[in-house]
């Protein structure tokens, strides 16, 4: 059976968007949002290619959980959750080049 597993800067990014979901919107918000993403990461676990290929990191997936984008990477075991960003921010400069 495949399994997810979540780097650690992917795990900041849990918290980060965690916290900013209750001071913007409170703690249900903050909840709902974290529930989706989970939801996402075992529905790509089970269907690692719904993702598509990142054009500057051709390595990675992505799949987009509005208004989020989780990117990951396939492996033996199942996937790595390498970063979840918000969809307008500066993609280019938080995966790199």
């Amino acid at each position: 059976m495949p399994i997810y597993k979540v780097s650690p800067v992917a795990e900041n990014d849990l918290i980060d968007i965690y916290l900013r979901g209750i001071n913007k919107w409170g703690e249900k918000q903050a909840d709902e949002y974290q529930a989706r993403l989970v939801s996402a990461f075992n529905i790509l676990v089970n269907n690692p290619n719904l993702g598509r290929k990142v054009t500057i990191r051709p390595s990675l997936e992505q799949y987009d959980v509005n208004p989020y984008i989780i990117f990951y990477r396939k492996f033996s075991y199942g996937i790595r959750i390498a970063r979840i960003l918000y969809k307008n921010r500066a993609i280019e400069r938080h995966l790199g080049k």
